[in-house]
């Protein structure tokens, strides 16, 4: 085992050309996720969260022999694959063009990635300090795991594949990559530490959150926006909820919607010429999504 993870996190050939061929594989795979799986199932889940991304990126750090050499290779892995996984959507999707409003939330994951390859190159040290680095990975797994687990009183089964990979790749990254025990056991408190204070406070104290994105309800109510229009939010009873516009495409402007379960919004959209437009939203648990409806 200890000879296959020393292949595995350090002793693969990482060219350019395995970087390409990774992010041309991922990013076909992904949008083949998102057309053919329905969300809330966790193969779709690589499309929309960042878990499952965590892996190949470490794979590619750990397996360059300078830190700027990760930092450009990460960095490239991500800049092929995430427009990929939407340009092989567009002809296919009614929204076309439009899917590119998504991108934005991945295009700042991938800028962080070039402070983020160079730092996490200094894993292959196994110090101490080595162990702090890998945490940062370890308890974003930790915190999508347990938001997944939150919503499991709504909807179970859902994301059980990420689960049970999200607490099951943490000690194969931790015994994985460190040999010696100081940064196994830095890792180590600091992802249980992380732990106990997510399953303690994430459910208890809080609905559980929701984040979607949307440009079709504005044409699907026959509206047609007139310059650059304006939201304002407001919630039924207090929960925090927010909406804004996020890009737009010729005339098309993409909405991102965040909420609480459990919680109704309503929100007003008013153009440059002084039309309002109002409109509510809530999250459905029978469709497992965000509803937008025109405000009577």
């Amino acid at each position: 085992m200890r000879k296959f993870f020393d292949k595995i996190f350090g002793g693969l050939k990482m060219s350019w050309l395995t970087v390409i061929i990774m992010a041309v594989a991922l990013g076909i795979w992904t949008a083949l996720m998102a057309m053919l799986v329905p969300d809330g199932n966790s193969f779709h889940d690589i499309v929309v969260t960042p878990e499952w991304w965590v892996l190949p990126a470490i794979i590619i750090i750990v397996n360059c022999k300078k830190p700027l050499d990760a930092a450009l290779k990460v960095f490239v892995f991500f800049l092929i694959s995430q427009p990929l996984v939407y340009l092989i959507q567009v002809p296919f999707n009614s929204m076309g063009w439009g899917l590119f409003g998504y991108y934005p939330y991945w295009f700042k994951i991938t800028l962080a990635t070039l402070p983020a390859g160079f730092i996490g190159w200094y894993m292959k040290k196994d110090k101490w300090y080595s162990g702090v680095i890998l945490s940062f990975m370890t308890v974003l797994l930790v915190y999508t795991g347990v938001g997944y687990i939150s919503h499991w009183g709504e909807n179970f089964p859902n994301h059980l594949i990420s689960v049970i990979y999200c607490f099951g790749i943490i000690p194969v990254f931790i015994f994985g990559l460190f040999k010696k025990w100081q940064p196994q056991v830095v890792t180590a408190i600091i992802t249980v530490a992380v732990m106990m204070v997510c399953a303690f406070i994430v459910k208890p104290f809080g609905r559980s959150k929701f984040e979607t994105y949307n440009n079709t309800f504005v044409s699907e109510n026959g509206i047609t926006l007139v310059g650059e229009p304006f939201v304002s939010t407001w919630s039924a009873d207090s929960a925090t909820g927010n909406v804004e516009i996020v890009s737009e495409l010729d005339g098309v402007y993409m909405f991102k919607l965040e909420g609480e379960h459990g919680a109704n919004y309503y929100f007003e959209i008013t153009d440059e010429a002084g039309n309002e437009y109002g409109f509510t939203y809530s999250w459905d648990d029978g469709s497992q999504s965000v509803v937008v409806k025109r405000a009577e």
